[in-house]
């Protein structure tokens, strides 16, 4: 159907596919893709490479605040355990 825009379900499976493949570098790759589809006139390919790159910031994002929080909770164990003694 080409008036409907991409599922969340193709987003998340193109997104961890692209993050499978190039890593770090998956949000340079899905803007690269976004480029592709404008110059081939395909709207649609456009739309959901732009969700894809989104997709992947958002996990990047999300990723980092992870490791940040668990970096600090280490941290503070480490610290705790450090009184203790």
């Amino acid at each position: 159907m080409p008036f409907m825009g991409p599922t969340q379900d193709e987003v998340a499976a193109i997104s961890t596919d692209l993050i499978a493949r190039f890593g770090l570098q998956a949000h340079d790759e899905a803007l690269h893709l976004i480029e592709v589809a404008t110059q081939m006139r395909f709207p649609r390919n456009r739309k959901l490479y732009r969700q894809v790159a989104r997709e992947i910031e958002v996990a990047r994002e999300t990723e980092s605040s992870f490791i940040e929080a668990r970096d600090r909770l280490n941290v503070i164990t480490a610290s705790e355990a450090g009184q203790q003694s």
